[in-house]
């Protein structure tokens, strides 16, 4: 059954080509749904991975948030040195210079 280069193709040629495309865009959609829903990284897990970027990038919008304040306390600090180390002492330490008097305050007149 030899053809020559100017004989036409069959139909039956036609057709084993169509169910060898429809069988090959049939392989590829079960493939697809496959690694959709049973793969090692599917559907869900991608959904997954999504939220917990989200919630990440929440997390780094706070830090940095908390980052520019700390910034604004430092470049009061390098500027003004002497007060903020009489501060510390003052409040943290509860050292008091020699002869102050120091007045407690209630618990509710207390800052935090």
């Amino acid at each position: 059954m030899e053809r020559s280069s100017g004989a036409r193709r069959s139909s039956e040629d036609f057709s084993l080509i169509k169910k060898l495309a429809y069988g090959f865009l049939l392989l590829a959609v079960v493939n697809t749904f496959a690694n959709l829903f049973f793969s090692e990284l599917n559907l869900k897990k991608v959904l997954q991975l999504k939220l917990a970027s989200d919630r990440l990038t929440q997390l780094i919008d706070a830090e940095e948030g908390k980052n520019i304040e700390l910034r604004a306390i430092h470049s009061r600090i390098k500027r003004n040195p002497k007060f903020y180390k009489e501060k510390f002492v003052r409040e943290y330490l509860l050292m008091f210079k020699k002869g102050e008097r120091v007045v407690p305050l209630p618990k509710e007149l207390w800052y935090r």
